[in-house]
């Protein structure tokens, strides 16, 4: 592993990365991903299920699938919703992750690469979509960062998850303990004017693509006070 093991760490971080990637990308696809009313279809493999706009989204991370491949990623993913399921309510700040749910996340994510034209980004993104609240995605630079030596699949994936938890557990409490902030997603969603509000997991999804994918290094005096 690099320097970069531990991810984000404090509040200040992701009120800094918050910011920054608002100036580099837009919400719009993040947020409509994230409604029930997208997911719901999606996850229950129905057929009026927008699946165009699901390949659209994972396509933000600038995978290349195209959409004749709807048919096999209706598949993947109603499979690894189904092995998913029942984490459907866990979220990454709250939920103990042990040996028995990694095992389920790490066979949910080799499922959606064996459906041709889905890589270990593509899988990350669309595990996003399944349970927002829970998964983190990553792309080429994050993966390379966090895990340099280690092929990226199922089992790599339960690993970069399980230290993505202990990320955001440790800002939620730097987050209470330095500044009175009890729910650390809500506060920035709501400075940021996001409605329905992010979950931790979009949040520190954004710390590492600012740092890892863009680059960019941590400016504390640029962190807004929420």
């Amino acid at each position: 592993m690099s320097n970069y093991v531990t991810g984000p760490t404090t509040f200040d971080q992701l009120r800094w990365s918050s910011q920054v990637f608002r100036g580099l990308s837009d919400d719009a696809t993040c947020i409509a991903a994230r409604a029930d009313a997208f997911r719901g279809p999606i996850l229950s493999g129905q057929a009026d299920a927008d699946w165009s706009a699901l390949i659209g989204y994972v396509n933000q991370w600038g995978c290349r699938i195209p959409q004749h491949k709807s048919d096999v990623i209706a598949s993947a993913v109603s499979d690894a919703a189904r092995l998913l399921e029942p984490m459907a309510v866990s979220a990454l700040e709250f939920d103990d992750l042990r040996c028995s749910t990694l095992d389920v996340v790490e066979r949910a994510f080799d499922r959606l690469t064996e459906a041709n034209g889905v890589g270990p980004t593509g899988a990350s993104a669309l595990l996003t979509v399944i349970n927002p609240q829970l998964f983190v995605s990553w792309g080429e630079g994050i993966r390379k960062a966090y895990f340099p030596q280690d092929r990226p699949n199922g089992a790599t994936y339960s690993q970069f998850l399980t230290v993505m938890r202990m990320a955001a557990l440790s800002i939620v409490t730097d987050a209470r303990t330095q500044h009175g902030v009890e729910d650390p997603a809500g506060a920035l969603s709501a400075q940021l004017g996001i409605d329905p509000p992010f979950r931790l997991a979009k949040f520190v999804d954004e710390y590492n693509w600012v740092t890892l994918e863009r680059e960019m290094v941590f400016q504390p005096d640029a962190a807004v006070a929420v």
